[in-house]
């Protein structure tokens, strides 16, 4: 099965992206109310796997979820989130100066599968500015040569 992503970008779902659906569905996560950050992006293209979901949520999904003893609060970048092991879910993402918040990550998003995602565009935009403010780890380089290798073979 094929997906198109935008008009040069075909994607072929994989096994992976089915782990994420199944994994978000069974927390009543969808595209109306979710989208998987970071490296998840990466996970459902088959670039590399990721070893945790991101999710940002809504306010009202935040607090459903946490009303659930399944996830840990904890504190990341100065942001309460919830964790299990496998997710990390909050309500913004502090990338590109500002706090994105779930409606306006939606606007740099796709949907392949009732999964929401970053971009990969947006995520490639996100790696370049932590190796400008010196903030990139190793795997975020890795990942901008992974990234731009797949956009140039994509088009």
């Amino acid at each position: 099965m094929k997906l198109v992503i935008a008009p040069h970008h075909v994607v072929i779902i994989s096994n992976n992206m089915h782990d994420i659906k199944s994994r978000t569905t069974n927390l009543g996560l969808n595209p109306d109310n979710s989208i998987v950050i970071g490296s998840g992006i990466l996970n459902a293209l088959k670039l590399r796997k990721s070893n945790d979901i991101d999710v940002v949520v809504s306010d009202s999904e935040y607090q459903r979820l946490a009303d659930d003893k399944k996830f840990k609060k904890a504190e990341n970048h100065g942001h309460e989130i919830l964790q299990d092991g496998l997710f990390e879910i909050g309500t913004c993402w502090e990338v590109l100066g500002r706090e994105q918040l779930f409606e306006d990550l939606i606007k740099h998003s796709i949907v392949m599968d009732d999964v929401r995602y970053v971009s990969i565009e947006f995520l490639l935009s996100v790696k370049r500015s932590w190796l400008k403010q010196n903030g990139a780890r190793q795997k975020d380089v890795d990942d901008i040569k992974l990234i731009e290798e797949f956009l140039v073979n994509s088009i």
